[in-house]
C-alpha cells in the first residue's frame, strides 16, 4: 500500500512541477507574442524612410539641376557641340532621376508637379538647342555680311584699276587657305609693280564714292546684326523664365515632401508612445501573473515535498521490517522445504511397498492418488527452493560449452513424451546456427523451456505445438531466439502480465482444471533475466500463445575430448521403431534408454502421422503386422509423404527364416535383424550403417550370471542382455508380456475354434517374439502356427497344437507370477 502512496505522490508531485512549468512557458510564449507584436510597430520605421529617400532625391535633383545649369552657360558660351552634349547627357539623367521619384511619390499631386518638370526639362533642352543653333547662325551672318562688305571693297578697287583675287578666281571662298594666302600675296605683289595710269576721275570724287558704298554697306550690315540679336534675347528670356519655372517647381515638390515629411513623423511618434504603454502594461500583467503562478505552485510543491519526505521515512521504516519478513519467509521456505524432503521420500517409499503387496482394487486406486500427491508436493517443494534461491541470489549460473539445438530437441522430445495420449502434433524448426557450440548453463536453459513446452502441452487439449529456435551470429556471439507457439486457450490480454507473478494464474479456474501452483512461470522469469536474456508472451484467448526466450550466448572455442562428451555436446542418436508386439516395444525402449538413444515407439505404423515431428536417424520396422506390413511401411515412406523421412536407412526385424536377406535389401530395406536378436547384434548393425559413433563410447554389454535354478520354463539372459541386471526395468518389460501374452491366446482360442487360418498366423507371429527372447518350449508350436493353413495343418494337428502352447503358457504365467510376487513394485 505504502508503495502505491508513494508511487501516487511522485506521480502528482511530476505533474505540479511539469504544469507549472508549462504555465510559465505558455504565459511567457503569450506575452512575448503580444509584446513582439507591439514592439514590431514600435520599431517600424518604413513610411520615415520612404520620405527620407524622397527628400535625398529631390535635393539630389536640385543639385543635378544646377550642375545642368553650368553646363547649359559653358555650351551656349562656347558653342561647341561637344558641351551641349554634355549638357543634353545631364537632362537625361535629371528626366530618369525624376521618374525615380515619381515612383517614391504617394500623392497625385507630386506625380503631375513632376511630370510638368519633365517637361520643362524637355523644352528647356529644345529652347537651349534652339538658341545655339540661332548663335551659331547669327555668328556665320554676321562673317557673311563682314565678308560681303569686304568683297564690295574688293569690287571698288577694281574700279580704281587695281588687281584683286576675284580678277583670278570668281569663288574664292571654295580655296584652301594656304592656296587663297598664295593669290592674295600674288595680287599684292601685281599691283605694285602695275604702271599708274592717266586719271580721268579726281580724288576727292573717289574718296567721296568710296565713303558712301562703304557707309551703305556697314549700315546694312549693323541693321541685319541688330535684327539678329533682338531674335536672340527672346530665345534668353524665354529660357530664363522656364528655368525660373522649373526651381518654382522644384521648390513646391520639396515643400510638399518637407510637410509629409513631418506630418507622418508626428503620427508615427503617437502611435510608438501608444505602442510602449501597451507594451509596459503588458510586460507588467504577465509579469504579475507569472509571480502568481510561481507562488502558487511553489507552495503546491513544497507540500508535496514535505509529504514525499514524510512518506519516505514511513517506507524505510517498512522496507527494514519488509526485509526483516522476506529473511523469514526465506528461512522458512528452506527449512519447510527441506523437512518435507524426508517425510515425502518415507511415503513414496511406502507406496511403493504396498503396492507390492495384495491389494484390492480400491486399494491400488488409493495408493497411485496417494503416489500423485506425493509427486505434486514434491515437485512443489522443488520449485519453493529454486525460487527461494532465487529470491535471495544464491543461484549461480555455470558458464560451460553445449549445443543449443540438442539441448532444444532433447527437451522437447522428453515432455512430448509425458503427453502421448494428447492429441497434439510437436513441430521444432531449429536453425544450423545452434548447431555451433556456445558457453552457458545448459541446466538452467532447460529448466527454463520445460517449464514453457510443458505449459504449452498442458494448455494445449488439440492442435500443434510449434519451437521455433532461431539465432543472429556475430563474430564471438550468438543472439538465440526460442518460441513456443501453441494452440491451447491462450491468455487475456490484461492478465499477460500477471501470470509472470509468483503463485499467480491467468485463471482462478485454471488450477482447478490443469494443476499447477503458478511458479514455474515466476522462476522461468527470474532464470532469464539471470542468464542475460527476457521472457515475454503474446497470446490470444482461444487461439494459443507464444512465449518468446531471448538468450545472449558466447561461441565456445577450442574444445576439448572431455568437453566433447559433456552433457548436450553430442547428438543423440533417434530411432523410429514399429512392432505389433508392445512387450518387446517396451524391452527395445528400455534397451535404447540405456544406451542413451531416444526411441519413438509405435505398435501400428498408422499412428505415424505425415506432417508431425519426429526426428530419428533410422526406421526399425517388423515385417510382419496386422493392419500393415513392414514392406508397405518402407514403400509409404520412400513415397516422399512423410516429411519427416529424409531417407534415413530403414531395418527389417522378421522372425521368418525362409526369405533370405537379398529379398529384403533388393526392396530397399538398409539390413535385416533376426528376431530373436541380441544387445551385441543391434550395436554391430549400428556400426554397419556407420552410426556407431554416437553410441556412448563407455556404453558395454552387459555381463549377467545365468540363473542357478534351472527348471524355469523361461530363461532371461537375452532380456538381460538388453537390460542388464535392473530388475524393476525387467519386470516392467515381463509385465508388458504377461499382459498381452493373456491377451493374445484369448484371440488365438477363438481363432482356433473357427479354424480362421490368417487370424491364427497374425496372433502367432506377434507372440513368437518375446516367446523366442524367454526361450519358451512352445516355441515350435507358434512357429509352426506362424504359418500353418489347410493344406499344412488341419483342424485336428491345430487344436493338437493349441493344447500344447496352453500347457507351456500356463507353467510360464505361473513362473512368472511367482517371481512378481517378490517384487516390491509388483501391484498384481
Amino acid at each position: 500500500m505504502e508503495h502505491y502512496m508513494k508511487n501516487d505522490s511522485k506521480k502528482r508531485f511530476t505533474v505540479k512541477i511539469m504544469v507549472s512549468y508549462l504555465l510559465l512557458v505558455a504565459l511567457a510564449l503569450t506575452s512575448g507574442y503580444f509584446i513582439y507584436s507591439e514592439v514590431k510597430g514600435f520599431l517600424y520605421y518604413g513610411a520615415a524612410e520612404d520620405t527620407d529617400r524622397k527628400l535625398l532625391k529631390t535635393g539630389a535633383l536640385v543639385t543635378q539641376l544646377y550642375q545642368a545649369e553650368s553646363l547649359s552657360k559653358l555650351a551656349q558660351q562656347s558653342g561647341t557641340q561637344k558641351n551641349f552634349d554634355a549638357y543634353s547627357s545631364k537632362i537625361d539623367t535629371l528626366v530618369l532621376s525624376v521618374d525615380t521619384l515619381k515612383l517614391l511619390s504617394t500623392s497625385e499631386s507630386q506625380v503631375d508637379l513632376l511630370d510638368s518638370v519633365q517637361v520643362l526639362l524637355k523644352q528647356k533642352i529644345a529652347n537651349s538647342n534652339e538658341l545655339r543653333k540661332l548663335r551659331a547662325k547669327n555668328k556665320n551672318d554676321a562673317n557673311n555680311s563682314i565678308d560681303k562688305a569686304l568683297n564690295d571693297f574688293q569690287k571698288l578697287e577694281d574700279s580704281f584699276g587695281k588687281l584683286t583675287i576675284y580678277t583670278f578666281e570668281p569663288h574664292p571662298e571654295r580655296l584652301s587657305p594656304y592656296k587663297r594666302k598664295v593669290l592674295e600675296d600674288w595680287v599684292a605683289y601685281l599691283n605694285e609693280n602695275i604702271p599708274e595710269q592717266n586719271a580721268t576721275i579726281s580724288d576727292t570724287e573717289k574718296i567721296d564714292s568710296v565713303l558712301n558704298a562703304s557707309k551703305t554697306i556697314l549700315a546694312q550690315a549693323k541693321k541685319n546684326d541688330a535684327k539678329t540679336q533682338r531674335f536672340i534675347s527672346e530665345k534668353e528670356k524665354l529660357i530664363n523664365k522656364s528655368d525660373l519655372e522649373l526651381s518654382s517647381q522644384l521648390q513646391t515638390i520639396i515643400a510638399a515632401i518637407e510637410k509629409e515629411m513631418i506630418l507622418n513623423s508626428y503620427a508615427q511618434n503617437q502611435e510608438r508612445k501608444l505602442v510602449l504603454r501597451r507594451s509596459i502594461r503588458l510586460a507588467a500583467g504577465a509579469a504579475l501573473l507569472g509571480f502568481l503562478v510561481v507562488a502558487v505552485f511553489t507552495f503546491l510543491i513544497n507540500r508535496d515535498f514535505w509529504r514525499i519526505q514524510t512518506y519516505r521515512e514511513r517506507l524505510e521504516k517498512e522496507k527494514k521490517f519488509s526485509e526483516s519478513l522476506l529473511k523469514s519467509r526465506e528461512q522458512l521456505i528452506s527449512t519447510v522445504s527441506h523437512d518435507l524432503r524426508t517425510p515425502l521420500n518415507t511415503i513414496t517409499g511406502y507406496t511403493e511397498l504396498m503396492e507390492g503387496t495384495s491389494l484390492s482394487h480400491k486399494q491400488k486406486q488409493y495408493l497411485k492418488n496417494v503416489r500423485s500427491s506425493s509427486e505434486y508436493v514434491g515437485n512443489l517443494v522443488n520449485d519453493l527452493l529454486d525460487f527461494s534461491k532465487l529470491e535471495s541470489g544464491k543461484v549461480h549460473i555455470e558458464n560451460v560449452p553445449f549445443v543449443l539445438a540438442n539441448l532444444v530437441q532433447e527437451t522437447a522430445e522428453g515432455i512430448q513424451s509425458l503427453y502421448d495420449n494428447k492429441n497434439v502434433n510437436l513441430f521444432l524448426d531449429i536453425d544450423k546456427i545452434l548447431q555451433t557450440p556456445v558457453l552457458g548453463d545448459p541446466v538452467r536453459i532447460r529448466q527454463v523451456l520445460t517449464n514453457l513446452i510443458g505449459n504449452a502441452f498442458k494448455f494445449t487439449e488439440t492442435g500443434t505445438i510449434h519451437i521455433k529456435a532461431t539465432a543472429d551470429q556475430k563474430a564471438t556471439a550468438v543472439a538465440a531466439r526460442i518460441d513456443v507457439i501453441d494452440t491451447g486457450i491462450g491468455i487475456p490480454k490484461e492478465k499477460q502480465r500477471l501470470i509472470f507473478n509468483e503463485f499467480t494464474q491467468a485463471d482462478n479456474t485454471t488450477e482447478k482444471k490443469f494443476g499447477g501452483y503458478g511458479l514455474g512461470l515466476t522462476i522461468s522469469k527470474k532464470l532469464s533475466k539471470l542468464l542475460g536474456g527476457k521472457l515475454r508472451v503474446k497470446s490470444e484467448v482461444g487461439k494459443g500463445s507464444t512465449f518468446s526466450l531471448h538468450l545472449p550466448l558466447q561461441i565456445s572455442k577450442g574444445i576439448d575430448t572431455a568437453q566433447k562428451e559433456g552433457q548436450y555436446m553430442a547428438r543423440k542418436l533417434r530411432m523410429l521403431i514399429i512392432d505389433d508386439d508392445t512387450a518387446l516395444l517396451r524391452m527395445l525402449k528400455e534397451l535404447m534408454a540405456s544406451m542413451g538413444i531416444t526411441a519413438h515407439i509405435f505398435p501400428n505404423f498408422l499412428q505415424v502421422e505425415k506432417d508431425t515431428f519426429l526426428d530419428y536417424d533410422l526406421v526399425l520396422t517388423d515385417i510382419q503386422m496386422p493392419q500393415i506390413t513392414g514392406f508397405q511401411v518402407l514403400e509409404r515412406l520412400k513415397s516422399g509423404a512423410y516429411k519427416h523421412y529424409t531417407n534415413q536407412p530403414i531395418i527389417a526385424m522378421t522372425g521368418r527364416r525362409d526369405l533370405e536377406m537379398e529379398a529384403y535389401t533388393s526392396l530397399g530395406f538398409a539390413q535385416v535383424l533376426q528376431k530373436p536378436f541380441s544387445k551385441k547384434e543391434l550395436i554391430a548393425m549400428f556400426k554397419l550403417l556407420g552410426l556407431g559413433s554416437e553410441i556412448p563410447s563407455e556404453e558395454k554389454e552387459e555381463v549377467h550370471t545365468p540363473e542357478l535354478v534351472s527348471n524355469k520354463p523361461y530363461d532371461l539372459d537375452l532380456i538381460h542382455s538388453f537390460l542388464g541386471t535392473n530388475e524393476d526395468v525387467v519386470n516392467d518389460v515381463l509385465y508388458t508380456f504377461v499382459s498381452d501374452t493373456k491377451r493374445n491366446m484369448i484371440a488365438l482360442k477363438t481363432a482356433v475354434q473357427v479354424l480362421d487360418y490368417a487370424e491364427i498366423n497374425q496372433i502367432t507371429h506377434r507372440m513368437l517374439p518375446m516367446f523366442r527372447q524367454l526361450k519358451v518350449a512352445c516355441v515350435p508350436e507358434l512357429e509352426r502356427m506362424e504359418i500353418a493353413n489347410a493344406t499344412t495343418m488341419n483342424a485336428e494337428e491345430v487344436k493338437n497344437a493349441l493344447k500344447k502352447i496352453e500347457v507351456s503358457v500356463f507353467d510360464l504365467l505361473a513362473a512368472l507370477e511367482e517371481r512378481f510376487a517378490t517384487s516390491p513394485t509388483y501391484n498384481g
